[in-house]
């Protein structure tokens, strides 16, 4: 893996209370997951980055990040999400390639940390060994199962 690290993208249901009328959202239990995953993530990949919601700017034209809230301060190199309702969704950029590795909306179930963190590791020990990320998409995008 490159030394600069790789950063994830966590897109996360947020302000549940406003949506509560026709779910049984607990926003506590979003950041918990966040943290959850993200400090998993980070014990195997320790130079890895963990946003949540928010997308690097150079890659706002992704078709993976929809509902970017506009930005010009030179000094945040990021856009923030208007995160969609029910999303726990983690996702990177390498090489203007775009690669869902996680979406509750397609399986509609929690991660598993451990075994997310497993598969994120093996993805970044192939980015490192010169693997095309296109070749890495393929193997790593997920299918929702």
């Amino acid at each position: 893996m490159s030394d600069q690290g790789v950063t994830f993208v966590f897109e996360v249901c947020a302000q549940c209370q406003t949506h509560q009328w026709n779910t049984r959202h607990d926003e506590a239990k979003y950041a918990q997951f966040f943290a959850s995953v993200s400090a998993v993530i980070k014990e195997h990949v320790p130079n890895a980055t963990c946003v949540m919601n928010r997308v690097p700017k150079p890659w706002y034209e992704k078709e993976i990040y929809c509902q970017l809230i506009p930005n010009e301060d030179d000094n945040n190199p990021y856009y923030d999400i208007l995160p969609r309702i029910g999303a726990f969704e983690v996702s990177s950029v390498i090489d203007n390639v775009d690669i869902l590795f996680y979406s509750k909306m397609m399986s509609t179930m929690w991660p598993h940390a451990p075994s997310l963190a497993t598969r994120i590791k093996a993805f970044t020990d192939e980015l490192g060994s010169g693997v095309p990320p296109a070749a890495l998409k393929e193997k790593f995008q997920t299918t929702g199962r």
